[in-house]
């Protein structure tokens, strides 16, 4: 995890300035005591904390021999050589040493000892000391947190009161696709696309300044369903000192994008089951031949289509045999034309009520031979010719803009009667198998009702 050093705090003048904050920092949490020996080895100087420590009051400390009060026996020799060499030599010595405590125990000690000097050239032994169990077990903890936050699958940032980074896990740097140095000392706004930094400043200055966290945020990014986009969820609460100061804001970020797939297709399914629930009300309120063809094309707009048109073979309206071999033309009744608002595609299609004979080379003619669904998700000019009557209507098309064609067949009893012609233009999503498999329910709830009608 990459962390960016902090520069010393300015005031408003830029000047370097003193930060006063109240205990509870790492110092604190260890309990570091310190003692100062004179020349001799006697104790001139007994902090607070070397009393919680060993156990003796400063009273009964000062003026003492250090060895005798704090050494056990066995070790007071190698103590004394020690101390001889920072006093003597300036070396400064750090390692782990037993103590004796007042209360009679001998504990294990962390020391770093190291020699001052005073302004009249005297010098003295600084010892600096804490407690080996809680020293072992605050590296211990460090190191857990450290790993935890390099290894974790989360995507974890820290940043400071300026909201830069200042701590980034791979995790994050992965999801966000920039190296973990490159966050560092940057905003948000820096690192973020454009349509997410905006809000994200927002949110994270609020949290800064209120304190009340925001848990599981929903951020998308694309078009999920199309395979182009992403979902996060992303978590931001204030980190604070012991003393309530804000130190900063730290960020988690999950991947949620299967989940997110996952609940729009379900939210799409629950729609799709409405649909054809709505359809089985509305499509067959008569037996009029054209009014189911219009009922059909009108429940179809605007969810599935911009552009809907229901044509029935001829022979199915006579009555006659309507199977069609693929490579044979096919003779066509428009029954029904509905658009979702005025545009000039309409004018490509033949009007209800026209005959009309199509080539095999169509792609409506395709549908009713094979009595398959034909689908053209990305339409491309070329494709125009195979989709409209002629090349004024492939030419109307293209200015309406239709990206995106599928025609399905019209099935009763077996029989292909005709077919459902589907078009998008302002819908920008190409039609997918989800859409082919709601038009297939929906023209055969359709066929039937024209095959009765």
């Amino acid at each position: 995890m990459r962390n960016r050093e902090e520069p010393p705090e300015e005031d408003a003048d830029g000047a370097v300035g003193v930060s006063l904050s109240p205990p509870g920092g790492l110092l604190d949490v260890l309990t570091v005591g310190a003692v100062v020996l004179d020349e001799r080895g006697r104790i001139v100087l007994w902090s607070p904390q070397a009393e919680q420590l060993f156990g003796y009051s400063a009273a009964e400390a000062l003026g003492r021999y250090a060895a005798p009060l704090l050494v056990p026996d066995e070790h007071i020799e190698l103590v004394l050589r020690l101390f001889d060499q920072v006093m003597r030599e300036g070396k400064s010595w750090a390692g782990i040493f037993p103590v004796k405590c007042k209360d009679g125990r001998v504990r294990l000690f962390e020391f770093r000892n190291m020699r001052l000097h005073d302004d009249q050239s005297a010098v003295y032994a600084l010892g600096l000391v804490t407690d080996r169990a809680a020293l072992r077990e605050v590296e211990r903890d460090l190191a857990f947190s450290t790993l935890l936050i390099q290894q974790s699958p989360i995507g974890i940032a820290v940043l400071d009161t300026d909201l830069r980074y200042v701590s980034v896990n791979p995790a994050l740097a992965r999801l966000d696709g920039i190296g973990e140095e490159e966050h560092l000392g940057r905003t948000v706004r820096e690192v973020l696309p454009p349509s997410h930094a905006r809000d994200a400043d927002a949110v994270l200055r609020r949290v800064l300044e209120t304190g009340e966290p925001v848990m599981d945020r929903e951020v998308v990014g694309g078009e999920i369903p199309a395979g182009e986009g992403h979902a996060w969820s992303v978590s931001v609460y204030r980190l604070d000192d012991s003393g309530g100061r804000p130190l900063g804001l730290s960020i988690s970020v999950t991947d949620i994008t299967e989940r997110h797939k996952a609940a729009i297709q379900a939210e799409q399914a629950r729609q799709r089951l409405s649909h054809l629930a709505e359809a089985s009300v509305r499509i067959g309120t008569t037996l009029d031949l054209e009014q189911t063809a219009r009922e059909l094309a009108e429940i179809t707009v605007p969810e599935l289509a911009d552009i809907v048109a229901v044509d029935v073979l001829d022979a199915a309206v006579r009555d006659q045999p309507v199977r069609i071999p693929e490579e044979e033309t096919a003779t066509f009744r428009a029954l029904a034309l509905v658009s979702a608002y005025p545009t000039v595609a309409a004018e490509a299609a033949d009007p209800p009520g026209q005959v009309a004979r199509y080539s095999a080379e169509r792609l409506i003619t395709r549908c009713v031979a094979t009595g398959q669904p034909v689908a053209v998700p990305a339409v491309q000019p070329e494709d125009l010719r195979g989709i409209a009557r002629d090349e004024d209507s492939a030419a109307l098309l293209a200015r309406a803009g239709v990206h995106s064609y599928l025609a399905v067949p019209l099935i009763a009893r077996g029989e292909v009667l005709g077919a459902l012609d589907l078009k998008r233009t302002r819908n920008p999503k190409p039609f997918d198998h989800d859409d082919t498999i709601l038009a297939c329910e929906l023209a055969g709830r359709a066929a039937v009702c024209i095959d009765n009608a």
